[in-house]
């Protein structure tokens, strides 16, 4: 999933009163997957394979990896950012400064990921049964840190324990309409003028004073 949704959740855990539940742990799985630099890496390892380069150019990949981790770590807190100090978020909300726990849970997924995929820099120091039995406790680990991190990640934080109430809109009262006769009917010479003589109000039908004849 994007890092804008643990972004989101880890705004949600600022905001939130203390223990409240804020997502599911399927649901903090998922976000913890930063698709954007797993995206990424994933074309620049599938040009590995297609190079069919075996265990060559371990430099490069190596570097790869690491920065696809730093990546990985840095990517919810630049969303988390934006999100706290736009002109939306709540203005007595305290925020962190860094959001360490989703940062970390990223990174440790996406440094499980690129070390499991096929075609990663592991293969360049491990084959055969030891390159299985690598990545089956790879996977295996950070599954159980990831299962754990989420019983922290899913409930809110004590940042405000009392929680943010959210902002109310304030409707004005409707004004009411003025009554018109059942003999008003729309003629010529008769102008829409506001009720009361307010900003705002509804307008109704008046009927302009008659101009005496000279005639008369």
């Amino acid at each position: 999933m994007s890092a804008r949704s643990l972004a989101e959740l880890a705004v949600e855990r600022d905001v939130r009163p203390v223990g409240e539940q804020t997502g599911s742990a399927t649901e903090v799985l998922v976000a913890a997957i930063p698709s954007e630099t797993l995206a990424a890496y994933t074309a620049l390892v599938g040009i590995v394979l297609a190079a069919d380069v075996g265990a060559g150019y371990g430099a490069f990949r190596w570097s790869a990896y690491v920065i696809f981790v730093v990546f990985a770590f840095l990517a919810p807190f630049a969303g988390y950012y934006r999100k706290v100090t736009s002109p939306e978020s709540r203005p007595d909300a305290d925020h962190r400064r860094f959001p360490v726990l989703e940062c970390a849970a990223a990174a440790l997924a996406a440094a499980a990921w690129g070390l499991v995929m096929p075609g990663s820099p592991l293969g360049i120091v491990l084959d055969g049964n030891a390159l299985v039995f690598a990545t089956a406790a790879l996977v295996l680990g950070a599954a159980t840190l990831l299962a754990f991190a989420t019983q922290f990640l899913g409930k809110a934080n004590d940042r405000n324990p009392a929680g943010v109430p959210v902002p109310t809109v304030v409707i004005d009262e409707p004004v009411p309409l003025t009554s018109v006769g059942p003999g008003d009917r729309a003629t010529p010479g008769r102008r829409l003028t506001p009720a009361g003589g307010r900003r705002g109000a509804v307008p109704v039908l008046r009927q302009p004073h008659p101009v005496p004849h000279p005639s008369r």
